[in-house]
């Protein structure tokens, strides 16, 4: 709750020099391993086909790669703080852009990493992904248990364990935001500016500890199910980001014919995506086999779907509405 230049961005500058140097150490231990033969141990096996064990190629490839690409969480990060911290808005292109190539290069380190422990990690070796990734970036300056090993194992998982506090950190501001402008009419600014329940609502406290709350309550019950369906969330929030632009764009009056194709892609792949999670789901409901997991999985994915179809569809009149004016 309080100014982002008061924790937030000190915390979140001190935190990046941790990332850089994950990214450097990492970078250099590929070369070595490289060039030393200790790539001898990257075991992962090539992909041949255009099916996998989550789905086809198409939408699934789009659904895991998010972050490093095009990522809805990305798009609340940019106007819920970065926007709050920028000098000019000139500053929005290389901070923005620049960090998406940024995450790019470490999704393909992320991958070198995995991939010098497959075995291990494919048959459940890692107590976590922040381990594994560490284990990885390890093996490549010198065997396991050794020294050097260690160190680098123990200084990796810190950075990955820093660089998750700060998203934690930023995703709980970011949903108090939301929850506070749900009771929030067109005009008011602020809790302030309302009476009765909806200022108590709307109240950034309030917001606060109901997100801690909640976000405590479903890490305290192992809900993995839900992890399943974030790709399919992050990449449909990405898609319904890039309609809001155009939107706004088109009603300002400018130039938005750059964001129709990633827009209908995006949007295209995330709800190809859903429907087919609900139609899975459908069939082991059918059957009698589904767990309460796949019963959670068939309510979310069906009800992002039918609130994705619905802003498309309000999306589309708006876009309509803007061509006729012209």
């Amino acid at each position: 709750m309080v100014p982002v230049w008061i924790l937030l961005q000190p915390r979140d500058y001190l935190s990046s020099f941790l990332l850089y140097a994950m990214m450097a150490v990492a970078l250099v231990g590929i070369v070595f391993s490289a060039f030393g033969g200790g790539a001898a141990t990257f075991d992962m096996p090539a992909f041949t086909g255009w099916s996998t064990n989550l789905g086809t190629m198409f939408p699934v490839l789009f659904i895991t790669v998010a972050c490093g690409a095009c990522s809805g969480f990305h798009s609340l990060i940019a106007t819920g703080t970065t926007s709050k911290q920028l000098n000019s808005e000139a500053d929005a292109k290389p901070i923005g852009y620049g960090s998406m190539l940024i995450e790019s290069a470490l999704g393909i380190i992320a991958l070198i990493a995995v991939g010098m422990v497959y075995d291990t990690y494919t048959s459940g070796g890692f107590g976590s992904p922040a381990v594994a990734f560490a284990s990885g970036i390890a093996l490549m300056f010198g065997t396991d248990g050794s020294t050097v090993n260690g160190v680098i194992k123990a200084l990796l998982t810190l950075a990955v364990s820093v660089f998750a506090l700060t998203s934690l950190d930023t995703g709980t501001r970011l949903s108090r935001f939301m929850f506070s402008e749900l009771f929030l009419k067109e005009g008011e600014t602020s809790y302030k500016d309302v009476t009765g329940a909806r200022r108590i609502l709307a109240n950034p406290l309030f917001g606060t500890i109901f997100m801690v709350v909640v976000g405590c309550i479903l890490g305290g019950l192992s809900l993995s199910q839900i992890w399943s369906l974030f790709g399919a969330a992050n990449q449909l929030l990405a898609g319904i980001a890039l309609m809001a632009i155009a939107a706004w764009l088109g009603n300002a009056g400018k130039n938005n014919k750059m964001f129709f194709i990633p827009m209908i892609f995006m949007l295209a792949a995330t709800l190809t995506y859903l429907i087919m999670t609900v139609q899975k789901k459908i069939v082991l409901i059918g059957g009698g086999t589904a767990a309460w997991g796949d019963w959670f999985q068939f309510i979310f994915a069906a009800a992002m779907a039918v609130l994705a179809i619905i802003l498309v569809v309000e999306g589309v009149q708006v876009f309509a509405k803007q061509a006729k004016k012209k």
